[in-house]
């Protein structure tokens, strides 16, 4: 039977280099639960690699038990995994360049740029920027042994809750998880305590008592089962989105073929789509659930959304001289004038979006398409 199953591969060995063709099965950690939404667009994503690659790349998901989010990152810098999506707030020292720029997303809930579509337009923003203006970002990630391949943002963040808040006041001394620095200053900023904790042992925590509140976006309401524990929802603050990029090995991606390469970059053109629409959807389907469960959805308090906006007001100023203190980044603010800018160009772009494949070609003809493979990433 072994000498059988050599042959097997022999010959299927000698075809492939006959065929100048070396197929590489690659592997995705997913960090969200099996039969979420955005588990469910990733499998879209391995079918799509291999599709797009015709059959020269193939992918296995591996949700939630491979890796979780909290292991990522030296999971894929160690080969553990090729590909991921990496929560890089969870790494601030790694990643401090693609940090302060995800802190810009607060920048959507500003009346320009606000509204439900607004994910659509950072997520098209920051990976423009990223991709092709920011070599501080590249060096961050050729560091940790990974390349860039694009990112997703979720809607935006709003205040889920197991205790009631009537009014900004009642924030004070509430334990909120907060998910990055920006909703960590702003927990501060309103005399909350801020709790560091994953977006994994977030369930647990509500359930527990550990935490009042999780600053969550409106789409991990479902995906991460909050709807099952929290009784309130209140929307226009804190705001902003959380962005996760998604990236991968760099010795993998510089194994393959330019073709490969390619298809890779059109499937995450898709990925990036697929994950910012499922996110709107979810978001939806969570706020039309929730008066069935008995939970209060709606509109924070008056005085708590007049607050959040005067924070927003000030910490958009603020984020550049807070990176350069920490990190030493000289160049935040001209990443602040050129991220405003990139989110009124594709304001422009996503505002009469109507499904996520629409959305995959304007961000392919916009960003992926362009990108020199050759030399992307090497």
């Amino acid at each position: 039977m072994k000498q059988r199953l050599k042959a097997i591969a022999a010959g299927a060995s000698m075809l492939a280099m006959a065929s100048g063709v070396q197929a590489a099965e690659l592997s995705f950690a997913g960090g969200w639960p099996p039969n979420s939404a955005p588990t469910a667009k990733i499998e879209d994503y391995a079918k799509a690699v291999e599709e797009y690659s015709n059959g020269e790349v193939t992918m296995r998901v591996f949700p939630l038990s491979l890796l979780s989010f909290a292991e990522i990152n030296a999971g894929l810098r160690d080969g553990i995994a090729d590909v991921a999506g990496n929560l890089l707030a969870y790494f601030p020292a790694e990643f401090p360049t693609l940090n302060m720029l995800a802190e810009f997303s607060e920048l959507v809930e500003l009346e320009e740029f606000s509204g439900e579509l607004s994910s659509l337009a950072f997520t098209g923003a920051i990976m423009e920027y990223v991709m092709n203006d920011c070599p501080a970002c590249m060096d961050e990630m050729a560091a940790q042994n990974q390349v860039y391949l694009g990112a997703s943002s979720t809607t935006s963040y709003v205040l889920q809750c197991a205790v009631p808040l009537n009014s900004a006041a009642d924030l004070e001394g509430k334990r909120i998880r907060a998910a990055g620095a920006y909703w960590a200053r702003w927990a501060e900023s309103v005399g909350a305590v801020p709790v560091s904790m994953s977006i994994n042992e977030t369930l647990e925590g509500l359930s527990q008592g550990v935490v009042d509140c999780t600053m969550s976006n409106t789409a991990d309401f479902v995906n991460f089962g909050f709807i099952d524990v929290v009784k309130y929802v209140y929307v226009g603050a804190p705001g902003a989105q959380f962005n996760v990029p998604f990236t991968m090995n760099k010795d993998t991606w510089n194994s393959l073929s330019d073709d490969a390469k390619s298809a890779m970059l059109r499937a995450h053109a898709k990925l990036a789509a697929d994950i910012a629409w499922v996110y709107v959807e979810e978001g939806r389907a969570g706020r039309e659930r929730a008066p069935g469960l008995g939970i209060e959805y709606g509109a924070a308090p008056a005085d708590m959304i007049e607050m959040n906006l005067a924070f927003i007001d000030e910490d958009k100023e603020a984020i550049a001289a807070i990176y350069k203190e920490r990190f030493g980044i000289e160049k935040g603010s001209d990443a602040a004038t050129a991220l405003t800018e990139g989110l009124a160009k594709w304001t422009e772009l996503t505002k009469d979006v109507s499904s996520a494949e629409e959305l995959a070609e304007i961000y392919w003809n916009e960003i992926f398409s362009k990108v020199d493979v050759s030399s992307y990433g090497s």
